[in-house]
C-alpha cells in the first residue's frame, strides 16, 4: 500500500485533515522513530494514531524510546531494526517445560534492546519470517534487568509483534565490520570496474565495482563472483538508483569504507526491472 492509498484511509475517518498536515505528521514522527523507516511505514503509524487501522487489528499505541525504558515498566512498545536473532531453545523448570528465544534491536541511536520470546512467542520469529534487518515494533511487553545488568524487553502471553518491513541503512551511517545491510543508493561512477582478482586461496574470481551514493555520503560496492558475472551481464551507468540487500562492511581504499557481496547478498535496480 502507498502514501496515497494509505492518506485515502485516513481521511475517510478524518474528512478535515489535509494533505499537507498528514505529510507533516509523517516528518515529525519520522524524526522520532528514525530514519531506518520508510514513509510508508511511517504513515501506517501515523494512521494508527488517528484511529485508522492498515493491515492490522491494533488500536492506538504509545511507542517508548530505548533510552527511556527503565526495570519495572510494562506494557511496553517499541520499534526497532533486528541485527541480531537467536535460536529457539528448550528448558525445564521443575516438572515444567518451556521454550524461549530472543531478539536483538538497534534504533536510530545505535543503541541496543534485547527482546526475550517466552513459549508460544518464540515460535513468532518462523512464523513471521523475521530476520537480520527487519524492521518490527514489538507490544505488550514488560521490562527486566538481564544477567549482565542490561536491560531486556520480555513478551509473555499478552506480547505481540508486528512486521512493519525491512531497513535501510543510510551510506553516512556506516562502520566498518557492520553487516548484513541493506543500503539503497544512486550510482555515481561512469562504469563498474570488471577485474579478475587472485584470492588469498589462489582462486581466479571475478570482481565488479562501483561507486554509489545517497544523501548522506558515497560509498565504493563489490561484487564477487556469481554477482560479478551478474553485474557484467546488466547495463549499469551513472544514475541508475540500487537496492543492495545483505552486504557487508570493510575498509576500503584511502581509509573510506566499501560495501561487498557475499553468498546470500542480492540487488536490485529501482528505476527499471532488473533484479540481481
Amino acid at each position: 500500500m502507498d502514501l496515497k492509498e494509505i492518506f485515502q484511509l485516513v481521511l475517510s475517518k478524518n474528512p478535515s485533515l489535509t494533505k499537507e498536515e498528514f505529510l507533516r505528521m509523517i516528518e515529525e514522527k519520522k524524526k522520532a522513530l528514525g530514519e531506518y523507516f520508510t514513509d510508508e511505514v511511517i504513515a501506517k503509524v501515523v494512521a494508527s494514531e488517528l484511529g485508522v487501522s492498515i493491515n492490522q487489528n491494533r488500536g492506538k499505541t504509545l511507542e517508548m524510546t530505548f533510552k527511556d525504558l527503565i526495570s519495572g515498566l510494562t506494557d511496553v512498545t517499541v520499534s526497532g531494526r533486528v541485527i541480531k536473532v537467536s535460536q529457539v531453545r528448550t528448558f525445564r523448570k521443575g516438572i515444567k517445560s518451556g521454550k524461549t528465544a530472543s531478539l536483538l534491536l538497534a534504533d536510530n541511536e545505535n543503541r541496543t534492546l534485547r527482546v526475550v520470546l517466552w513459549n508460544d512467542k518464540a515460535d513468532i520469529i518462523s512464523k513471521k519470517d523475521i530476520g537480520i534487518n527487519s524492521l518490527i515494533r514489538v507490544s505488550h511487553g514488560y521490562v527486566k534487568e538481564g544477567r549482565m545488568g542490561q536491560l531486556e524487553l520480555h513478551l509473555g502471553k499478552r506480547g505481540q509483534i508486528e512486521v512493519l518491513g525491512e531497513a535501510y541503512m543510510k551510506i553516512g551511517s556506516l562502520k566498518e565490520g557492520d553487516g548484513p545491510v541493506n543500503v539503497k543508493g544512486k550510482v555515481i561512477s561512469e562504469k563498474p570496474l570488471i577485474r579478475k582478482v587472485q584470492t588469498s586461496r589462489g582462486e581466479e574470481v571475478l570482481v565488479a565495482s562501483f561507486e554509489v551514493e545517497d544523501e548522506t555520503g558515497k560509498v565504493w560496492v563489490s561484487f564477487w563472483r556469481e554477482h560479478a558475472e551478474k553485474i557484467r551481464k546488466m547495463q549499469i551507468s551513472k544514475g541508475i538508483k540500487l537496492k543492495l540487500k545483505n552486504f557487508y562492511v570493510k575498509k576500503g581504499f584511502s581509509k573510506g569504507l566499501e560495501i561487498f557481496t557475499r553468498k546470500n547478498s542480492s540487488f536490485e535496480i529501482l528505476n527499471n526491472n532488473s533484479s540481481g
